[in-house]
């Protein structure tokens, strides 16, 4: 079922590489669409990559990129962050930007498969 309205942000900065809350035909039905930039040089980046390595390391590390899909108030305020009903990474900006006009586009359409409610 196509979507009822669209509300893109026009021109997000980084690490914000796009937003739009998309609303169902459904009444109390929206989904906040977030693709931001993952900021690896921060000491919580280099820990948290030191849990998958098994080491601390001081290195940059490449710059990823993740677009969620949340279940979200009309006015894109999402209650929890826990489980994500759609993600997907990315390894620069201009294939995050793409990703996310697809996953806006696709989720307007009704046509964006995602994963259950918890």
């Amino acid at each position: 079922m196509r979507a009822r309205w669209v509300l893109n942000d026009p021109s997000p900065e980084l690490p914000m590489v796009g937003w739009a809350i998309v609303a169902s035909w459904w009444p109390t039905i929206y989904h906040a669409v977030s693709t931001i930039q993952l900021d690896s040089a921060s000491p919580l980046g280099r820990l948290t990559r030191s849990l998958t390595t098994g080491k601390y390391s001081s290195d940059p590390l490449l710059d990823r990129f993740v677009t969620e899909v949340f279940r979200s108030n009309r006015d894109g305020l999402i209650k929890s962050f826990d489980h994500p009903l759609y993600e997907k990474e990315y390894a620069d900006l201009l294939n995050a930007k793409l990703g996310h006009k697809e996953v806006v586009d696709l989720l307007e359409q009704g046509k964006l498969i995602l994963s259950p409610r918890r």
